[in-house]
């Protein structure tokens, strides 16, 4: 039965990733292949990886330390690699898994890999499987529009898809909406502004005055010194309201910092 995948991964990395972008597969009707469910006790592996691969259009693969590490994936990266060079389409789509110093060792282990985009895993598979099925579905005929909104590093202008966190482009770390800083900030100055102007209402517009340490202070609301404090938890709230309406308009921010 003809496949639109074939997952070629390594047995540690079918937990956190292979099983991950299976599942999102199915939500996308995208046929795929998988060892665990193609393989049935008693069958021999090296024939069924090979009607795998003849049935599927694109292989997966998931590069890992533990990947790279396994002689049998590895023979499986190969022979795609080969088939790839002598039918002259594109089949492997590459998916990288590690820190970047991990990352680094895989490319220079497979040079003949440096010319393709590579899938950069950060433990997000929505946004890896949207990537692929575009490619899936380009090789098809079928216009398809990304299920997720795309950005555009300020750095370096690589384009990437909303939900990363760093861009692949100059590593630098992708935020969105207001920072912690930025939310404090927020906080202060509205706090601050609700209070002054709490200050000067009860200055010039007191409706009476208290002893206080033997100082006359001017009151106001009719409350006594329970105004004060009721100012201050104005302020407070306030500074919270201001917060949230400000981070709910400004969610869809988008900046890079190096």
């Amino acid at each position: 039965m003809k496949k639109d995948i074939f997952i070629c991964h390594a047995s540690e990395d079918k937990v956190s990733v292979a099983r991950p972008l299976a599942s999102c597969f199915d939500q996308r009707g995208l046929t795929y292949w998988i060892d665990e469910a193609e393989i049935s006790a008693g069958e021999s592996i090296t024939e069924r990886v090979n009607d795998g691969l003849k049935v599927s259009d694109f292989v997966v693969v998931i590069l890992s330390r533990a990947f790279m590490a396994k002689h049998w994936p590895k023979r499986e990266l190969w022979a795609v690699l080969n088939l790839e060079a002598k039918s002259g389409k594109v089949i492997i789509i590459p998916i990288l898994v590690g820190s970047q110093t991990e990352v680094d060792g895989i490319v220079e282990e497979f040079p003949l890999l440096n010319d393709k985009l590579f899938l950069l895993w950060n433990g997000d598979a929505n946004r890896v499987a949207n990537a692929i099925q575009t490619t899936v579905l380009k090789s098809q005929g079928v216009s398809h529009q990304p299920q997720v909104e795309m950005h555009t590093c300020g750095h370096c202008a690589t384009p990437f898809q909303h939900g990363v966190h760093v861009c692949l482009g100059c590593q630098g770390t992708i935020k969105y909406g207001l920072t912690a800083q930025e939310r404090i900030r927020i906080r202060q100055t509205t706090a601050v502004v609700i209070g002054i102007l709490s200050l000067l209402t009860m200055l010039h517009l007191p409706s009476y005055s208290e002893s206080w340490f033997g100082f006359k202070l001017p009151v106001m609301w009719g409350m006594g010194f329970w105004s004060i404090p009721m100012a201050a938890v104005i302020a407070f709230g306030g500074a919270f309201y201001a917060e949230a309406r400000i981070a709910a308009s400004k969610a869809n921010l988008v900046r890079t910092f190096r």
